[in-house]
């Protein structure tokens, strides 16, 4: 099941490359931004729901999503909620393949959602891959994206970057960490945040 799922993934990701590119639509809000935005999307246009609220209505919301992308195709925002939800339900090689159309198109949640894929990998649908995850990161982090800023710093501090081409400067994350520190929420996010600053201030 799992070579088939990498197979599906490979397939549809060769589809997408032969489409249009996707855009980051107005904001018109549908049915399924209703069902399956997520809360700390930046770039949502209504109140956002979590996990469990999302596998209370899977397939309310995984139909709502498709009949969005049928009549959207370039909207990167639904393209991203439908790999939510479709990741959510186990589709996993279909969604990684929605996810990654929206990120080409610069959706900054669905940067940050497949840069998490990266970090960690999964299943053998995707390898782990510190160095694409850090482009997704970057370019989400440019665009004032909190939790990618947060994550990158963590990483970069950890030295899970010291390999890649494109890497940012000390000086760049912690800038990014300092903005994502005037935003943090609670003592946990601003302990973390606090904790990669100081590192980055130590290194050599």
């Amino acid at each position: 099941m799992r070579v088939v799922d990498g197979l599906v993934f490979a397939s549809a990701l060769l589809l997408l490359a032969a489409a249009p590119s996707l855009a980051l639509a107005a904001a018109q809000p549908t049915e399924c931004d209703r069902l399956a935005s997520h809360p700390s999307d930046p770039d949502k246009v209504i109140e956002g729901v979590s996990q469990a609220q999302v596998l209370v209505w899977p397939n309310a919301a995984i139909g709502a999503c498709r009949q969005a992308v049928e009549r959207e195709p370039d909207n990167a925002r639904v393209r991203y909620l439908l790999g939510r939800v479709l990741f959510y339900t186990g589709q996993k090689a279909e969604a990684l393949a929605h996810l990654e159309a929206s990120s080409q198109a610069h959706h900054r949640q669905a940067q940050f959602v497949l840069g998490l894929m990266y970090t960690d990998g999964v299943d053998e649908i995707l390898p782990a891959d510190a160095c694409r995850a850090l482009d997704l990161w970057q370019d989400a982090a440019a665009r004032d994206h909190y939790a990618a800023r947060v994550a990158l710093g963590r990483d970069f501090v950890r030295g899970q970057y010291d390999d890649c081409p494109g890497r940012p400067s000390a000086a760049t994350v912690d800038g990014w960490l300092e903005s994502a520190g005037r935003e943090a929420r609670d003592y946990y996010q601003r302990l973390l945040i606090s904790w990669a600053r100081e590192v980055l201030a130590a290194s050599p």
